[in-house]
């Protein structure tokens, strides 16, 4: 267990599920927020060692690693000031809503040799890695196909979601960089690097005070592989399912609510789909589980954790989507 000490940045919403992570995971942690009362109420709700006001002003040398969770517009400023100075970065997805200073600052994270991971939480779930060793083992042959659909009733889970970035474009909402963004990051790490693409998306139930899109249809091509992702985030049932096509069979990952997720195998056209793994529980340990892989990283251990440049290769895909996308 890597026992460091973490500044947070970013006391809002995704940082108070990260926090008590850090801590679990036996890390010490420090806050930082520009906004008083989101940070006096991390400081009532966590044993946290300090806060901080302004990230600029604060001696990173003082921190083993940094974990950005502010607004998408501010992951590569603060990410870079990270790199610059060597430390050690976790920084929450999407990359950034722009290529702006991407280029430089994985210059200065390869230059530099800087430890450092994007928050795509699903890889450090035992599932998902579980799925995709099932694929590496070749238990269905050779993929040819990928199909993948993540949709769920999201104003139940966030009721607030009118007032918060996803609704906006220039803070990195809407269904494409929020939530596609992620199934982008399964089909990259899955099947390889993403190569061209096309979407048909727009806003098909959320309302007027919702300016980003709600729905999605991607089309694609990962590591030469064919790829269809469909999502949408009004629908009532909880679903992920995610299929990969091979030539001795079809493998695929089931969860229909978010307690149980199965893992199933049909190899014949029988309509028997036999189920070789089922995991329970899982989602309330995401946010433990990344902060665990990133002190194995800290720690020069290997890690599934996505890389800067895969987080830079699925932002440019997503943003094409977005430039050259129906909607």
């Amino acid at each position: 267990m890597f026992e460091g000490h973490i500044l947070v940045v970013g006391a809002g919403g995704i940082g108070r599920k990260h926090i008590p992570a850090f801590l679990k995971a036996g890390w010490k942690v420090s806050a930082c927020d520009v906004d008083p009362e989101r940070l006096g109420r991390a400081r009532d709700a966590f044993a946290l060692e300090g806060t901080f006001g302004d990230f600029w002003n604060v001696d990173l040398r003082d921190f083993d690693a940094v974990f950005i969770s502010t607004p998408a517009p501010w992951h590569v400023p603060m990410a870079t000031r990270c790199a610059e100075e060597g430390i050690p970065f976790l920084v929450e997805k999407p990359l950034s809503v722009s290529l702006g200073g991407v280029e430089r600052l994985l210059e200065l994270v390869e230059g530099n040799v800087v430890p450092c991971a994007v928050g795509f939480t699903r890889r450090s779930v035992p599932s998902f890695r579980r799925f995709g060793e099932l694929l590496k083992g070749g238990v269905v042959g050779e993929v040819k196909l990928g199909l993948f659909n993540i949709s769920q009733d999201y104003p139940k889970y966030r009721p607030d979601y009118s007032r918060t970035y996803f609704a906006r474009e220039d803070m990195g909402g809407g269904c494409i960089l929020d939530v596609v963004s992620h199934i982008v990051d399964l089909a990259q790490w899955y099947l390889g690097k993403p190569e061209e693409g096309g979407a048909l998306y727009g806003k098909l139930s959320f309302g007027p005070e919702v300016e980003t899109e709600d729905t999605a249809i991607v089309l694609g091509k990962f590591g030469g592989k064919f790829v269809s992702i469909v999502s949408n985030l009004f629908q009532k049932p909880y679903r992920v399912d995610v299929e990969m096509v091979g030539e001795e069979g079809n493998i695929r990952y089931l969860a229909e609510d978010r307690g149980i997720s199965r893992i199933l195998v049909a190899r014949d056209d029988s309509g028997t789909w036999e189920e070789v793994e089922r995991f329970q529980g899982e989602l309330r340990d995401f946010y433990l589980r990344q902060a665990e892989e990133f002190g194995r990283l800290l720690e020069g251990k290997p890690t599934p954790l996505t890389t800067l440049r895969e987080a830079a290769d699925n932002l440019m895909f997503c943003l094409s989507l977005k430039e050259r996308g129906w909607t």
